[in-house]
């Protein structure tokens, strides 16, 4: 027992009086301010009667500021209740010793054992008490804290689901938690001396973990520590697994010890696969995806193997679709897919790589005759395709061929010539094979060239312009309007036909925004010539074509009033011609839209008439003002009598619905005459003028009218 404890729990207690004990502190005094615990005495009324410098350090106070004062004084109302029962149990004559936590004004809580030891008084009570305090808080707060830490350690690794491991430097299992028996299918107790190595890992794995070992031992590195690796598990069943290890290591009681945290990544390696599965394959029909194909090119590739692709694109499967339904289509696809992949050969490999595309990939053989012969076999199981439910279907297909050459550097160009040669197949009506060759590729590159170059072209200002054709009113010889037609003068490569542009505009997206733009310049246009008319002409009317797809476009009647609008003309000037393939397409919309425009009050006329197959059925339903002879019946009329035949029923048949009739392509003063002589209303061709810019028409339109001299002189013969 520490001596001063001693005194204040029984020296203290043999002193009679309060004056004794004081006096017995005061020669102990100096010892009592060496001392790091508190010591006091206590009056009976519980006044501080003597403190040691500990004490008064504690309080920071000087003894004169102490002494004759009462604990709740010092200390403040609520220390003074919580000690209270101690010093009432030591005025009753009991040593009391106890330890807690207190609070302190200006220290906060601080945790001290506290010794009560009474004064016997000169008579039959007790003149006070003496208190020896020892401030234990440091040492109870690492107490504490290590309780905590062991408590946090004990809890982590028994309540971990990581399996946790603790190993020796030579190998043996330390410790084993619960995670690790759940997994391994061992007790602890029956793996706690056990090597590592034969617990935990499959025998083909021990000896490159021996090895690591060994290593470690000569020179102290180890590849593991402190970075995650994959490795495989065993389990007392010998049942092996993916897990993910994570190795630390520490000195514990001067020897190395390392911890290998353990996981089982079973479910994430199946769900890594079964995403593979999903990201490799196609959801309809269960074939390799686009991806997948890709990747088999690529490692075909690397390994130096002849490869073809024989791309299939099914034929106006985009029709049938939108006929018949989705669910159809997808159950055609089904039967499409297991009929082809009846004939691949081994090594094969059959992928669908867009919505109604599949791509056989050939490995091995670069054989233009096997080629040819698979590219047979393909043909006819897709004329001959049954749904998946047994539905017979009559279909064909563009197919495109492509092999691997040592242009090729990646998979994906292999498979952009084979969609290349098919896009030609399709261009040249389907139903047939094309073979990719360079040059095809130099014609892509060319047509995405000329999309981006008029894109740029519509963006700014000077490159596309329109040129006019005079119409003529046949009988007269009189100016009655102009054609518009769009040009593109390329910065680099001149000027360039509409044939070599507008394809490319509705390819690409881009014939909406042309013909708007050609509306917006023409009424304009037709705006300032108005003006300069000689005084009492007849106002001109100016043609402008509309694509199939402005038709279809929603902003097209508001477009067209609006421009109409905007250049402050008549609507009646304005003609819009439509080809009867247009009307083919979606005539019922199509039919409604001509409406729409008629209301505005421009006239319609249908050009190319007589190429179609199929608007004579409904011609009387049409909106329309005139219709255009095609170019083909006029160049041909001086052939043969059919020909003229053909051009008398068209003008037959424009009178007989009312509509006036246009004859486009009239090259020869013959060709003219044969046309006045059929009472065709107006005409066009270069017998009357070629297209021309604007500044050149300016003359046409105050009357300068070259042909009207030929004419006069054929009717005078």
């Amino acid at each position: 027992m520490d001596p001063l404890v001693a005194f204040c729990r029984h020296g203290a207690a043999e002193l009679v009086g309060l004056e004794a004990a004081l006096e017995a502190l005061g020669a102990l005094r100096d010892l009592l301010d060496a001392v790091p615990a508190r010591v006091a005495l206590f009056s009976a009324d519980r006044r501080h009667r003597y403190v040691n410098r500990p004490y008064r350090e504690f309080l920071e106070l000087p003894a004169e500021r102490i002494l004759g004062r009462s604990v709740e004084d010092i200390l403040g109302p609520e220390l003074f209740r919580a000690l209270k029962p101690f010093g009432d149990r030591a005025l009753a004559g009991e040593s009391v010793e106890a330890e807690g936590w207190f609070f302190y004004p200006g220290r906060g809580r601080r945790y001290t054992r506290r010794v009560y030891t009474p004064i016997r008084g000169s008579g039959r009570g007790f003149d006070g008490f003496v208190a020896f305090i020892e401030d234990m808080t440091v040492r109870r707060l690492a107490e504490d804290t290590l309780r905590a830490s062991e408590t946090l350690k004990s809890a982590a690794i028994d309540g971990a689901l990581d399996s946790i491991i603790a190993i020796d430097a030579d190998g043996t299992i330390l410790e084993f938690n619960p995670a690790a028996e759940r997994t391994f299918g061992q007790w602890r107790t029956e793996m706690i001396g056990r090597r590592f190595a034969e617990a935990v890992l499959p025998p083909d794995q021990r000896l490159a973990y021996h090895a690591e070992l060994a290593r470690f031992r000569t020179d102290g590195a180890h590849d593991l520590v402190g970075r995650r690796t994959e490795i495989e598990a065993v389990r007392a069943d010998g049942r092996r697994f993916p897990v993910d290890l994570t190795l630390t290591d520490a000195l514990i009681g001067g020897r190395r010890v390392f911890t290998a945290h353990l996981r089982d990544i079973s479910e994430r390696k199946r769900s890594e696969r079964e995403l593979a599965e999903v990201a490799y394959h196609d959801a309809v029909t269960g074939l390799a995806n686009r991806q997948r194909l890709l990747r088999a090119i690529s490692d075909a590739m690397a390994k130096s193997q002849p490869v073809t692709v024989v791309l299939v694109e099914i034929d106006r499967f985009a029709n049938l679709r939108s006929t018949f339904g989705h669910g159809f289509a997808d159950d055609l696809l089904i039967g499409l897919a297991r009929g082809l992949s009846a004939g691949i050969e081994p090594g094969g490999l059959l992928a669908r790589v867009d919505q109604h595309v599949f791509a056989l990939l050939l490995l091995g053989t670069d054989d233009p005759a096997a080629v040819d012969a698979t590219v047979e076999a393909i043909t006819a199981s897709v004329r001959d395709a049954v749904s998946s439910s047994g539905a017979t279907v009559f279909l064909s297909a563009s197919i495109g061929i492509a092999t691997v050459t040592a242009d090729h550097r990646r998979s994906e160009e292999i498979l952009r010539d084979a969609e290349i040669a098919a896009g030609r197949a399709r261009d040249s009506g389907g139903g047939c094979s094309v073979r990719f060759d360079r040059e095809m590729y130099r014609s892509v590159i060319e047509r995405v060239r000329s999309e981006h170059d008029l894109r740029r072209a519509l963006a700014s200002e000077g490159e596309l312009w329109l040129a006019y054709q005079p119409i003529v009113e046949m009988v007269t010889g009189r100016l009655a309007g102009f054609e518009a037609l769009a040009r593109w003068h390329h910065v680099e490569r001149g000027l360039i036909p509409p044939s070599g542009f507008v394809p490319i505009a509705e390819e690409a997206g881009l014939i909406v925004p042309l013909g708007r733009w050609v509306v917006a310049r023409a009424c304009a246009q037709l705006a300032a010539w108005q003006s300069q008319r000689e005084p009492g002409a007849a106002p001109l009317f100016m043609s402008i074509n509309l694509s199939p797809r402005q038709l279809e476009d929603a902003g097209c009647v508001e477009g067209v009033r609006r421009e109409i609008f905007e250049a402050g003309i008549d609507p009646a000037w304005v003609k819009l011609e439509i080809t009867e393939g247009a009307l083919i397409r979606k005539p019922e919309e199509s039919i409604a839209t001509l409406q729409r425009l008629k209301d505005l009050g421009v006239g319609l006329s249908i050009d190319d008439f007589g190429t179609g197959y199929s608007s004579l059925s409904y011609l009387h339903r049409l909106p329309v003002d005139s219709v255009k002879i095609d170019r083909s019946f006029v160049t041909a009329l001086n052939h043969s009598e059919e020909n003229r035949a053909i051009v008398r029923v068209i003008v037959d048949l424009g009178r007989l619905f009312g509509y006036d009739v246009i004859a486009e392509g009239i090259e020869t003063a013959e060709d003219c005459n044969l046309l006045r002589a059929l009472a065709c209303d107006y005409g066009q061709g270069y017998y009357f003028a070629r297209p021309l810019p604007a500044e050149a028409a300016l003359s046409l339109v105050r009357g300068d009218l070259p042909w009207q001299t030929a004419l006069a002189d054929d009717d005078e013969e």
